[in-house]
């Protein structure tokens, strides 16, 4: 059986999708590639990172087209050539447009993993082209793929909101915790810590900066709990700058607290445990999530977690979490005061957090894969 793979999405500051393509394929090699009979094409960007994929006999990169600087066009026009040229049994499109949306094999069957709708959901919080883009070809997408895998079960639920149609295609497979994110020492944790001169108590975000991710209402919800407690913590922020975030580094700049509002940008894969470890609670206020990542890694790494209570993140979280209103401040500040003051508490959802972990694995996601690639193939 040949498959084959699109890795567009994996860059050298690769998020949460690159993240998951690569673990995905990783995984999926280790059970597939145990069987002779097949053969991994992975197609990736200019940009991609080699590293993240290591060497395996029957798993081939594939850079034809990575000159090409449009997706969109890569995807409509030359990749179907690759598919039929390499006459592959399945082609996996492990980002929303990640399959040749134009052109439908005879003999190669497509399947592809939607994320989330957040483009559908909160349209205003994207550029007009790109909400164009994925609006425009995702229902192509949806209609040439023979199955589609989600992240979760609130991103099926929306598939059947808006796409209702294709919803019989879909199959969740929940994504897994990356083997590194796991408690590291007090000393393992402030080395890492001095790297980016955080040597102080702090709570967490990390994230992409951009509207939905609700950084501003934090922000204003940390001010409310200086004013009313004066903590002693500071918060600190990471992540690459998406778009949009101008209005989330003004609020910063302006802040009374601005001292205490630590923006470190992008922080290396390797270092995440670590900061992760060393904060008080980890806080992701999003307004709309297909899995949250995040979560799971910081409560793979025993730090608590406060949490929205909208799309996939009490799905994720369960009761091992804090869940808060992201659009009341004022709920999100009384549950970084009750979690900051509570040592019972905080010891309860390390815990938690540790065993809810568990049950999201990387060998789980790709063994279920795999069977759907079974079942699609016969």
């Amino acid at each position: 059986m040949k498959i084959g793979f699109d890795l567009d999405s994996l860059t050298l500051r690769s998020g949460g999708i690159g993240r998951y393509g690569v673990n995905l394929i990783n995984h999926l090699a280790k059970i597939l590639l145990t069987e002779t009979d097949h053969e991994i094409f992975v197609f990736f960007h200019r940009s991609f990172d080699r590293s993240f994929l290591p060497a395996q006999e029957n798993l081939e990169l594939v850079n034809k087209y990575t000159r090409i600087k449009s997706n969109v066009l890569r995807k409509a026009v030359f990749l179907p050539f690759s598919i039929r040229n390499l006459k592959m049994d399945l082609f996996h499109g492990v980002d929303h447009i990640g399959l040749p949306f134009l052109y439908r094999s005879k003999t190669c069957q497509y399947v592809v993993t939607i994320h989330d709708l957040i483009t559908r959901i909160y349209p205003r919080s994207f550029p007009i082209k790109q909400r164009l883009i994925q609006n425009t070809l995702l229902p192509l997408i949806l209609s040439k793929a023979e199955r589609i895998i989600v992240d979760s079960r609130s991103t099926e639920n929306d598939v059947q909101k808006f796409y209702s149609q294709q919803v019989e295609k879909v199959r969740v497979i929940y994504p897994g915790v990356e083997s590194l994110f796991y408690p590291r020492s007090q000393k393992e944790v402030e080395r890492v810590l001095d790297k980016y001169q955080l040597d102080f108590k702090y709570y967490f975000f990390l994230g992409t900066l951009e509207p939905r991710k609700n950084i501003v209402r934090l922000i204003e919800a940390f001010i409310k709990l200086k004013r009313k407690r004066n903590v002693e913590h500071r918060l600190v922020i990471s992540g690459r700058k998406g778009w949009l975030y101008k209005e989330i580094m003004e609020k910063i700049k302006h802040s009374p607290f601005s001292q205490d509002i630590i923006f470190t940008d992008f922080v290396d894969d390797q270092d995440l445990p670590y900061l992760f470890s060393g904060a008080e609670m980890f806080l992701y206020p999003s307004l709309y999530e297909g899995f949250g990542l995040p979560v799971l890694e910081a409560m793979a790494c025993g730090t608590p977690v406060i949490a929205s209570n909208l799309s996939s993140l009490p799905e994720i979280t369960g009761e091992a979490g804090i869940l808060v209103d992201p659009m009341n401040i004022e709920e999100i500040a009384l549950a970084m005061e009750e979690l900051s003051e509570d040592r019972k508490l905080q010891e309860e959802l390390r815990k938690k957090g540790l065993e809810r972990a568990k049950l999201f694995s990387w060998e789980k996601a790709a063994q279920e894969t795999k069977e759907l690639y079974q079942e699609m193939l016969g």
